[in-house]
């Protein structure tokens, strides 16, 4: 006994000190700042993520952990063998590369979605300036007309109104962008003192989505029906190594009794993934109909502005429904582009969710 306990201190010891060397070689650091400006693609920013993001880094010392407990599995069963004991192991170490996988979709995810963020906050923001310039230009107008006499002073005032509301705006869309980018800089560990601009625009991700093509992955490499397949797995090893004269009949009974459940269970993780699957995909698909939905809404709210412009000039309308025109124009653009984010994010859901790799992919 005092052997035992003395061999488990030393493996214990030895897992801390290799966790601590583990912990220097994969410890998330700041990007220094060697430029006042940043560049990124999409692309670019999940590398500086997967390098330097400290959470990810954590997920890769359990997989060390794990593979770590899995060598004191099979040192202990060179003393005392039991085939199901080395099959949970290596199922242990196996859920543990599965968890680092699964964090690393995870990073993917959101990484993208901060991308996206500051892709879409530098787009508001270029909206809400046009705005102030339209605003400006409306401004103008009006007074012309005041100075003609074919304007009234509460015209002039709202025009006004709606340029100060027009510049306050803008100041808004530009503490978003600095908070969108600080966000970005913060999940991939970039110097917050330096300026991050993203290359991509505010565009729909290209291709198209197939229910069939992404559901066949989705229920081969899922991580929850890798994980239900191998428990049933177990589940039999266990019925069949107990199928001798030497087990007791009621825990000949318990193990086909858990076969049982694991194979139940399996079939409702496969239900689950479908369902989930499904949902992904319709979600996509409903994203894709409101994006062109609101773009030929801005499209109409674009030709809006155009005629009650002309219209005003000439005498036709009055200046409530220019500045109108004007508010109704910005709104549908605004409309338009929070669809096409909607979109994207959507896709990538569903392709994180469906992508998920086979084992040993990487």
């Amino acid at each position: 006994m005092d052997r035992r306990i003395r061999t488990r201190r030393r493996t214990l010891a030895c897992l801390v000190a290799m966790a601590a060397v583990l912990y220097v070689g994969v410890a998330p650091h700041m990007v220094a700042a060697a430029d006042d400006e940043l560049k990124l693609s999409i692309e670019d920013a999940r590398k500086l993520a997967i390098e330097h993001n400290g959470s990810y880094a954590a997920a890769r010392l359990d997989f060390e952990a794990a593979k770590i407990q899995l060598d004191i599995t099979r040192a202990e069963g060179l003393v005392r063998p039991s085939v199901v004991a080395a099959k949970r192991a290596e199922n242990a170490r196996k859920n543990a590369a599965r968890a680092l996988v699964a964090k690393r979709q995870d990073l993917m995810l959101d990484v993208d979605s901060a991308y996206y963020a500051l892709v879409a906050a530098r787009e508001k923001l270029a909206i809400r300036q046009k705005a102030e310039e339209q605003a400006k230009e409306n401004l103008r107008i009006v007074k012309l007309k005041f100075d003609s006499g074919l304007a009234s002073k509460l015209e002039v005032l709202a025009a006004e109104i709606q340029l100060a509301r027009a510049s306050s705006e803008v100041c808004s869309a530009r503490n978003d962008l600095e908070m969108a980018e600080l966000g970005l800089k913060q999940m991939i560990g970039v110097d917050l003192a330096t300026r991050v601009i993203a290359l991509d625009s505010a565009v729909p991700l290209k291709g198209d989505v197939d229910f069939e093509e992404g559901l066949a992955p989705a229920l081969a490499n899922r991580p929850e029906i890798v994980q239900a397949r191998e428990a049933l797995e177990i589940a039999e090893l266990e019925v069949k190594f107990s199928d001798n004269d030497y087990t007791p009949d009621l825990t000949k009974r318990l193990n086909r009794n858990n076969l049982e459940k694991a194979r139940i269970q399996l079939e409702e993780v496969r239900r689950a993934v479908y369902v989930e699957t499904r949902r992904l995909y319709l979600a996509v698909r409903g994203a894709e109909e409101a994006m062109k939905i609101a773009s030929a809404a801005a499209g109409q709210a674009e030709e809006n502005y155009r005629v009650m412009k002309l219209r005003y000039e000439y005498g036709m309308e009055i200046a409530n429904s220019l500045l109108g025109a004007q508010v109704d124009l910005t709104e549908a653009k605004l409309g338009a582009l929070q669809a096409i984010m909607n979109y994207n994010t959507a896709r990538l859901r569903y392709e994180n969710y469906v992508g998920y790799p086979a084992d040993g992919a990487e």
